[in-house]
């Protein structure tokens, strides 16, 4: 299969080295991608981080689901599992604490080892778990 890249700006920098991870308004959040529900493989290279907090997320901004978070980042590529359930057309990167670029979201099946990518996709230890709504500004309860 061949590899795509569904990131609509893939080499758009994020920086948000002065932000404080616990505080949502602090993060930065990159081009929305539209996503199907199925499985993916996002990731992006830290360039730089402000401290052991800095925080990457990816996340569904019309649904209010958080699809996965690395926390304490690490400088270069961070790698994450997403399990999309529903269709949407705003997923996007936030990044928080740290300066990031080069993103990439791809289909699963077509990260696999076997295609030359490093995710294997039957792989149940790399998955994100954390599925959680998240409130953002705008939001209507």
């Amino acid at each position: 299969m061949i590899r795509t890249n569904l990131c609509p700006k893939p080499a758009e920098t994020l920086d948000t080295l002065d932000g404080v991870t616990s505080d949502w308004h602090d993060f930065k959040n990159g081009s929305m991608t539209s996503l199907q529900p199925g499985q993916y493989v996002a990731s992006c290279n830290v360039t730089e981080r402000s401290g052991a907090n800095a925080v990457i997320q990816y996340w569904d901004e019309v649904n209010h689901v958080k699809f996965c978070d690395i926390h304490d980042v690490a400088t270069g590529v961070n790698v994450m599992r997403l399990d999309v359930q529903t269709a949407s057309d705003s997923c996007h990167f936030a990044v928080c604490g740290c300066k990031a670029t080069d993103f990439l979201v791809e289909r699963a099946d077509t990260y696999d080892t076997a295609v030359g990518g490093g995710f294997r996709a039957s792989s149940p230890a790399t998955r994100c778990r954390a599925h959680r709504s998240v409130r953002r500004a705008g939001d209507v309860r």
